[in-house]
């Protein structure tokens, strides 16, 4: 079936006939002619069916939905007036002015019955290149139907057409054929509607660079040169949409990449087959070869552990044989030395009683340095209890001399006052300075503040951060002027803060490993005992931490 275009003039004196998918003009229509032969028309014309320029069936799925088509206009059927229309030749113009004609009118009728004179094919050339868009790139819809069908069967896959047509025109559940998708496709391009405006932005998207590319030329002739080399490297799919859609493609280099495609196609469905058939030949002699392969492998497997089997068996065997020779080697030198020396058994007898006597004293010699060892570390243990009970003693007997000192204060206060005598076991006076006990035990600290208050000092206690505050110790420690610290009863923060603090501000402080109160006491006499001079120091003597 051939599609037709019909131009009316303004005077509607003559009529044009152009073939629809190349544009190009076939005949020229006299005012009677064409006004007889629209006059024969029959108004009860079927329904248009999509056809494929490359395909001679119709499409057996529903037509794809077009939400900005226009309303077609009805077709033209068949009629006997169309038989032997008289038709008259006209020279191709070499441009049309939009306002000398009428919209034109598409129509169809069988190709038998319009005749298409070959006189006119330069003329119908140059007329159908100005009907081309040369206002900027082409749209997919302002490319002639007859290369629709080779551009979406070249520069889109089946998949794509499918994820396309699932989103723009049929739902996922539609089970359509590969053909029947590239008809629907082929026929939704032939006007604006959503499914040819989003096939025309993927094409856009994926060929971008090789649109950049064919930008670069200003004509024709620029155009050819690009086509060419893009055969050439494998890119048809690319070049094919870049050139369709360029301005300065005419009909001649549209044709020409239409031929080429077309041809390619066949080449390409021939060297398909060649190639299935040279795979399938192919796959034959691989299995056979890979059968080979396996029993070659096998035999050369159960070959390589025969052969690793019997070096086995002879590296043994050599390997027998040299301990032998050695064992020989060793005996002749034992009978050569025997019958030369002819003490063989003296001396050999004096060897071993000699080897026994070694063993014997070695093993006593082994076990003397374990003893010593033994003894050694005994000793060292020893030397260490003694030294820790030595250093026990003599913190305990100062404590306990101080708790008498102290007690013996408590219990005579008034004895001997105003004694002028400064060795006397009396005197321990803290000179009214600020005593704080970071931690220690809580049902000691009434007597730790009697102690202190004994010895004419002022007693602060600070829990160790147990309940009070740990921002309250800082303001405690920069009050007092000595620092008792219980070590066996106090926080780790409390502990840490507190020795930092005094370090830092060199506040005189005395860490108690214990918190009884003859640890206590014995702390007390000293910090009775120290001076003002060292009094910004930690206190001197030992540390009371054992």
């Amino acid at each position: 079936m051939q599609r037709l275009i019909f131009e009316l003039s303004d005077t509607a004196t003559e009529c044009r006939v152009y073939d629809y998918e190349t544009q190009r003009l076939i005949a020229n229509l006299d005012g009677d002619t064409w006004t007889g032969l629209f006059g024969t028309l029959n108004p009860s014309t079927p329904s248009i069916q999509h056809r494929c320029c490359h395909h001679d069936g119709p499409t057996s799925m529903p037509s794809v939905p077009l939400d900005d088509q226009p309303p077609s206009p009805p077709p033209v059927t068949h009629s006997p007036a169309l038989s032997s229309p008289r038709l008259a030749p006209l020279q191709p113009r070499a441009s049309r002015s939009p306002g000398s004609s009428k919209p034109l009118t598409t129509a169809s009728s069988t190709q038998s019955n319009m005749p298409h004179p070959s006189s006119l094919n330069a003329g119908a050339a140059c007329v159908g290149a100005s009907l081309l868009r040369d206002r900027g790139r082409r749209k997919l819809w302002d490319i002639p139907h007859k290369y629709h069908c080779p551009i979406i069967g070249t520069c889109l896959s089946v998949e794509e057409l499918r994820r396309l047509a699932e989103r723009h025109a049929y739902p996922p559940h539609a089970k359509l054929s590969d053909f029947d998708l590239h008809i629907s496709f082929v026929a939704a391009a032939e006007t604006k509607n959503p499914l040819a405006i989003a096939t025309h932005k993927a094409l856009e998207k994926r060929y971008a660079s090789c649109i950049r590319r064919f930008s670069r030329a200003r004509d024709p002739a620029g155009l050819m040169p690009l086509w060419e080399e893009a055969l050439a490297t494998g890119e048809a799919p690319a070049a094919l949409w870049a050139l369709m859609t360029h301005p300065r493609a005419n009909l001649v280099v549209l044709t020409r990449a239409y031929e080429d495609i077309h041809m390619l196609s066949h080449q390409i469905g021939a060297g398909q087959r060649a190639d299935l058939k040279r795979l399938t030949e192919t796959r034959g002699r691989l299995e056979r070869l890979q059968a080979d392969f396996d029993d070659l492998f096998e035999r050369t497997q159960r070959r390589t552990e025969e052969r690793e089997a019997h070096i086995r068996n002879l590296e043994h065997a050599l390997g027998e044989r040299e301990r032998d020779c050695a064992d020989l080697r060793v005996r002749e030198t034992r009978l050569r030395d025997a019958l030369e020396q002819g003490q063989t058994q003296r001396l050999q007898a004096r060897i071993e009683a000699l080897d026994t006597d070694l063993k014997r004293l070695r093993g006593e010699l082994e076990r003397t340095r374990a003893e010593r060892d033994a003894l050694q570390v005994q000793c060292t243990e020893t030397r260490d209890e003694a030294n820790a009970a030595v250093a026990l003693h003599q913190t305990a007997e100062a404590e306990r001399r101080a708790l008498e000192r102290m007690l013996e204060t408590l219990l005579a206060e008034d004895q001997c006052p105003g004694c002028p005598a400064s060795g006397c076991r009396h005197d321990q006076d803290l000179g009214g300075r600020r005593v704080l006990c970071v931690g220690g035990r809580q049902q000691l600290v009434e007597q730790y503040r009697a102690m202190v208050a004994s010895c004419n000092g002022r007693f602060e206690h600070h829990d160790g951060g147990l309940e009070d505050n740990q921002r309250r110790l800082e303001t405690m420690l920069a009050a007092a002027d000595i620092v008792v610290c219980a070590t066996d009863y106090v926080s780790h923060g409390a502990y840490h803060r507190t020795k930092r603090f005094c370090k830092r501000h060199d506040k005189p402080h005395l860490l108690l490993g214990r918190s009884g109160l003859s640890a206590f006491a014995h702390a007390l006499s000293r910090i009775s005992a120290s001076t003002p001079t060292n009094q910004a120091r930690t206190l001197d003597g030992p540390p009371l931490d054992s």
